[in-house]
């Protein structure tokens, strides 16, 4: 191990995660602020320069940097700090943070609390082993990426306009793989309205959840075909989920409206409104004839992006990998989205996904519930590399 990687405290790492899991951040609502400044709290006597970034009540964000003695390159290191809903049938305290059996358990404590825990830890150890430092490190703690983004960096975008780095690492778990793409989302909205009348006479009017089901029926059979055709070297085919569903008023009343939500993935490339008018058109055409009339919104949307294989970025993640795994990390892309477009597409910071745990078998279940648990040996060698990844940086 290098000096630098030595520093890493394995007691402190775990807790510190086993802190950040206790603070509930279940997005929605989010209430990420606690979670914000406490990392403040904790960078500060390190070193770093704390900025809190409010985007609503408790949507909190962190900027913390570390700064250098100038002339060298500049890393930003970016999590997020909301969870997932928590869900039922949990047999853990999905707030506790146990450890057992080597794993740690709780909602988040794999997406992705265990990337804040490392990042933050290995910049601890950074600090520590007093190499000597020409670049700045950034971390960017933020909230709101697992509905999109808008109230963390999004956010943050505005505010950091003049923000100037070499490179950025999104700390998604993606089992040690480097990341170099990730499909986007839409979030559309499809209300259908018909006319409402007594279910004893049906011609008096026109249901909307009749037709909102020929809608989705043309989603199933015409447009999700023609969206397994689109094609990406490393990114599956987009692909459409009706994610939520509700209309009418009454058992025996004719639904005067019926509203459905769907994520639809996307990949780099493809522009939002284009991915609304080929839902709008599907539907349109499913519901001709019946009377009834559509519309179609965006409720949020999330691009996708990419970097290429000979980004310096990547050539670091690789590096820091094998200097602390001992063998080379795939190259691939994420399936799902990330924060990582927010540097790509509107900061010009060409940013990989990297999170190097998850090594060994078998893979620790992400961020499925219940149950969501990380491997705690894992969590330790991806600080490491982190530690690693920030020296060879910033040194």
């Amino acid at each position: 191990m290098t000096p630098v990687t030595g520093h890493v405290d394995d007691h402190e790492a775990i807790s510190l995660l086993q802190r950040l899991v206790r603070l509930n951040t279940e997005n929605p609502p989010g209430n990420e602020g606690p979670a914000a400044r406490f990392l403040a709290e904790y960078l500060e006597p390190l070193g770093f320069e704390t900025e809190y970034h409010q985007s609503a009540p408790e949507r909190g964000s962190l900027v913390a940097r570390l700064r250098g003695s100038g002339g060298g390159r500049t890393l930003v290191m970016n999590g997020h700090l909301d969870i997932g809903p928590i869900g039922t049938g949990w047999t853990k305290d999905p707030l506790g943070g146990e450890i057992k059996d080597g794993k740690i358990y709780g909602r988040g404590v794999s997406d992705m609390k265990s990337g804040i825990a490392a990042m933050v830890s290995a910049a601890r150890a950074v600090t520590l082993s007093r190499i000597p430092r020409r670049g700045d490190l950034i971390l960017l703690p933020t909230a709101d990426e697992s509905s999109g983004g808008r109230l963390g960096m999004g956010h943050l975008v505005e505010a950091l306009r003049g923000l100037r780095a070499n490179m950025a690492v999104v700390g998604e778990p993606t089992v040690g793989d480097v990341c170099l793409a990730h499909r986007g989302a839409v979030w559309a909205e499809i209300v259908v309205t018909g006319r409402s009348g007594q279910a004893s006479r049906p011609a008096s009017g026109i249901n909307a959840i009749m037709a909102m089901g020929r809608v989705l029926r043309a989603f199933e059979t015409d447009l999700a075909p023609r969206l397994a055709r689109h094609t990406h070297p490393l990114l599956p085919a987009p692909s459409l989920n009706a994610g939520l569903i509700e209309g009418g008023v009454k058992t025996n009343v004719i639904a005067e409206r019926c509203r459905v939500v769907v994520d639809r993935r996307s990949l780099p490339g493809e522009r939002t409104e284009d991915i609304v008018r080929e839902i709008r058109e599907c539907a349109a055409q499913a519901i001709d004839g019946t009377g009834a009339r559509v519309e179609v919104s965006v409720v949020m949307a999330k691009p996708a992006s990419e970097i290429p294989a000979d980004a310096p970025v990547v050539a670091e993640c690789i590096r820091a990998f094998e200097a602390v795994v001992g063998r080379r990390p795939a190259l691939r892309a994420s399936p799902g989205y990330t924060d990582a477009h927010w540097f790509n597409l509107d900061l010009g910071i060409p940013a990989a996904v990297f999170g190097p745990w998850y090594l060994h078998p078998p893979a620790g279940s992400i961020s499925d519930i219940p149950d969501e648990h990380n491997y705690v040996e894992d969590i330790l060698i991806g600080t490491r590399v982190y530690a690693q990844l920030i020296a060879n940086v910033i040194g």
